[in-house]
């Protein structure tokens, strides 16, 4: 099964309302998509979302970084020699992680469907079906409420709130929808940075006395504030999620080392794929962290990687792959599905992706 070309497009879905957060608004989820075609015909999926605001990687770089760099290192190798096609995908060039995670699935698509396996099989799984929270945007909040309650009768029963844009208005937002949906559906707070340490502390902690069914507070402060994130941890009782402060293996390292946070949010965009997540996940687990998956608001190709990499593991205490619930229509033929909370992967081989139905427009195909 050798490599033959790699096609680069684009693909834009609308959302059915404006995805926001403390840091950015979007109305449709934009991504970088790619097929690598092999002389079997056989075809692998992957797929990066451009998230300057997080990331820093860009529509443009991405493309860029895939076109001229890393997809003719890949040409005319044979996918059975995988973990060569990893080191080369890997060390191609610096960061440019989001790229990376696109070919980095892509490839580890196909190697599933050369063993015939789904993928979360080829990870060491054995279900198919995993749940996921929903998120509802920071907006005002009559908004928010009707969301929750939207949510809460389509049979979802983890619902991040956000926060983080006036942390005046959190505490009132949070309390208005907690006794909106009740004590039955859990929380999950997610500041996005938003607040100072000092602000998280006196937030939590008030959260904490009104007895809210809360999961966990995520990312509570800036990115880069690893000391005031560790000072929120020791100060509060409620789990610290990191979620911008650990990209990485260094960052997981140093999270665990120095117990800066109670547990980590494992992304593909911000690690680089699924090799990666593994090895965070393996980091985290063995430290005592306990572990999420997410994703950014990207693509369903995206969301089947990470959504396959949880179904292959046990203590994953937390999905949030909720794009396939706030797009108006998934473009994407094959691949998981969902209903209420629960994504259930498909049991054809690799991420069971048969096609790309609408939407996708070809930038470039690298032979």
């Amino acid at each position: 099964m050798r490599i033959i070309s790699i096609v680069i497009g684009t693909l834009e879905i609308p959302l059915i309302r404006p995805f926001i957060t403390a840091v950015r608004q979007t109305s449709s989820v934009k991504d970088v998509v790619i097929m690598i075609h092999t002389d079997c015909g056989n075809v692998g999926y992957g797929s990066a979302a451009s998230t300057p605001a997080i990331t820093g990687d860009t529509t443009n770089s991405i493309i860029y970084a895939i076109e001229n760099i890393i997809a003719p290192q890949l040409i005319g190798h044979d996918i059975h020699d995988f973990n060569q096609l990893i080191h080369l995908l890997h060390n191609s060039l610096q960061n440019n992680n989001s790229a990376k995670a696109a070919i980095d699935m892509a490839l580890y698509d196909l190697f599933a469907q050369s063993c015939q396996l789904p993928l979360y099989k080829l990870l060491g799984g054995n279900v198919n079906q995993i749940k996921t929270c929903i998120t509802i945007s920071a907006r005002d909040i009559g908004s928010m409420v009707a969301d929750a309650k939207m949510f809460k009768e389509l049979g979802f029963r983890t619902i991040k709130i956000k926060a983080g844009i006036n942390h005046n208005d959190d505490l009132k937002k949070i309390e208005v929808i907690h006794n909106a949906i009740g004590d039955e559906i859990k929380i999950i707070i997610d500041a996005n940075q938003g607040w100072n340490p000092k602000d998280a502390i006196k937030i939590i902690n008030i959260l904490e006395k009104q007895e809210i069914n809360i999961a966990f507070i995520e990312q509570p402060v800036k990115a880069h504030d690893l000391q005031g994130l560790k000072f929120v941890r020791d100060n509060t009782n409620l789990t610290i999620i990191a979620d911008e402060s650990c990209f990485n293996v260094p960052d997981t390292l140093e999270i665990a080392n120095k117990k800066i946070s109670d547990g980590i949010n494992i992304k593909l965009m911000k690690c680089g794929g699924i090799y990666n997540a593994n090895a965070m996940y393996s980091i985290a687990t063995n430290s005592h962290l306990k572990c999420m998956a997410g994703c950014m608001l990207e693509s369903p190709i995206g969301v089947n990687a990470i959504a396959h990499f949880m179904a292959a593991k046990m203590d994953i205490l937390y999905g949030d792959f909720d794009p396939l619930a706030l797009i108006k229509y998934n473009p994407i033929q094959g691949g998981a599905t969902i209903e209420k909370d629960v994504i259930t992967l498909s049991e054809k081989y690799g991420l069971g992706i048969d096609g790309v139905i609408e939407g996708f427009t070809i930038i470039n195909t690298v032979e």
